[in-house]
């Protein structure tokens, strides 16, 4: 094997070339000129995907570069993929929103790629180290994303918060990889997974273990905004923009389940079925969390006024149900997380489209801003009503086959803790149907204010149209046609648990 490899990790660079390119166009180029720069992100992300998806085809089993630091699999392949379509979706929307904004074009789309390549790598690590700088590469950029209405008291504000808490996260996440490295003596995640290491995590012979395995899913809590580490998002999501908002919404969120999924793995043994598999008390810990993040979203969500707020405790909701996936420590739960990410990706996407294009004329994000939309522009109203319903789990849209991937993989454990976290779920569905239906409510059953802004939307542009087709057939896609996307699944599960 070459040690090296360093053509495995040609997306990488192919983004790192063109945030180059980008960062030296914007530098050479006045604010009202930025085209270029734009240009660059979007041919680096485009390319870096289709190239992805060529990997993808002539993978065989799983490759290594960088001294074995790097990791290539199906897995992999299927997470660069969705993160590069994410960041196309949300290039699209920025395209659209930062024609309300006179400076910060290039800034904004090169943070924009920064976070992508970071998205990425996430999706190779294959050590601790890589995956902290990875992470720390996202996270700095959403920092500055969030903060970027830097005229707008709420969006420096949700900066300041989500900065304060990340860095809290980031310590809690160095400090348990200190610890893991201190009992096992090495950061590759492939040491985690041998069986010594992985027994020391199933029994309470290996403490110093078990300490840095907690404090590394604690800062990993954070990340996916799960009980209790999710008191950032509801006010990160209203102060952000809406483009930026729809990035951490599905780029933010994967990333976080992605590095969960291949700690999750490392700590189940080289037969995936030892360490937290065998343990309990690890698996009661992960439902708590899983059924208590069910909860507060939903019942957060229900009072909300304000659609991106709303959204925002929807999200803490939705973390909730990939922990159930991730609580069954097996193939069919972790099948069932990469589908219902999938199904995430044009669902939550395509009503942040929505949100992005109402927000330009009515300047706010209350749910009431949304009356009439059914009848003054049908085709918003249908994108953001199946969004909706997707998100809550109507049959036959994709979100139903989430959640239902998700209920199954846990009954099936067949024991009292998956029993009652399975009847906790199924009580945030009801939840979240009431709120997401006064939305559609709203939609279709309210009239529009009289001359109200609403009247006026027009002219949306090619690719935010783009977006908005691609998502409402993905939601039905993936609703009818279930059983390609779930090989898919399938094959990125496999090649997880097979190390």
């Amino acid at each position: 094997m070459n040690e090296w490899n360093i053509g495995l990790a040609m997306p990488e660079w192919i983004l790192a070339i063109s945030a180059l390119v980008a960062l030296f166009l914007d530098a050479r180029t006045p604010y009202h000129r930025k085209e270029g720069v734009g240009n660059a992100v979007w041919i680096g992300v485009i390319v870096a995907t289709l190239w992805s998806i060529m990997q993808g085809f002539g993978l065989d089993g799983k490759e290594y570069a960088f001294r074995g630091r790097y990791g290539l699999d199906a897995f992999s392949v299927l997470f660069k993929v969705i993160f590069g379509i994410t960041a196309m979706f949300v290039m699209a929307m920025s395209d659209t929103w930062l024609k309300r904004v006179d400076r910060g074009h290039g800034e904004f789309r090169l943070l924009t790629i920064f976070a992508t390549m970071g998205m990425f790598f996430v999706a190779s690590v294959e050590d601790f180290a890589t995956l902290f700088v990875a992470l720390e590469l996202i996270t700095v950029s959403f920092y500055c994303l969030t903060a970027f209405k830097r005229n707008d008291v709420r969006s420096i504000e949700a900066g300041i918060k989500y900065i304060v808490l990340g860095a809290l996260a980031s310590a809690f996440l160095l400090l348990g990889i200190a610890f893991i490295y201190g009992a096992t003596g090495s950061l590759l995640l492939r040491d985690l997974a041998s069986s010594g290491a992985a027994d020391q995590i199933g029994h309470a012979g290996g403490a110093l273990l078990q300490f840095g395995v907690l404090l590394t899913l604690v800062g990993l809590g954070f990340k996916i905004a799960a009980v209790p580490f999710q008191v950032w998002t509801p006010d990160v999501y209203e102060g952000a923009a809406s483009p930026v908002t729809a990035f951490l919404s599905m780029g933010s969120k994967a990333a976080g389940f992605v590095l969960l999924l291949k700690v999750v793995r490392a700590c189940l043994g080289p037969m995936a079925d030892s360490g937290l598999a065998a343990a309990s008390s690890w698996g009661a810990l992960i439902a708590l969390l899983a059924g208590l993040t069910i909860l507060y979203g939903n019942l957060g969500a229900m009072w909300q006024g304000n659609l991106k707020r709303l959204l925002g405790y929807s999200s803490i909701g939705h973390a909730g149900y990939l922990l159930m996936g991730v609580m069954a420590f097996n193939h069919a739960g972790f099948t069932a997380i990469l589908y219902y990410l999938m199904a995430y990706l044009f669902t939550v996407l395509g009503v942040f489209a929505v949100v992005v294009l109402v927000n330009g004329l009515t300047k706010s994000h209350r749910v009431d801003d949304y009356a009439g939309l059914g009848r003054t522009n049908p085709f918003l109203a249908l994108v953001l009503t199946c969004g909706l319903l997707s998100l809550a789990g109507v049959p036959p849209l994709a979100g139903f086959f989430g959640k239902f991937l998700i209920f199954r993989a846990v009954i099936a454990k067949g024991t009292v803790v998956a029993y009652s976290l399975a009847a906790v779920g199924s009580l945030g569905v009801v939840v979240s149907m009431y709120y997401y239906l006064c939305v559609v409510k709203r939609i279709y059953m309210h009239e529009a204010p009289e001359n109200g802004p609403m009247k006026t939307i027009s002219g949306i542009s090619r690719p935010m149209m783009a977006v908005l087709w691609i998502c409402l057939i993905g939601i039905f896609v993936l609703g009818f046609f279930v059983q390609p996307f779930m090989s898919l699944a399938e094959q990125a599960a496999s090649a997880l648990l097979a190390g």
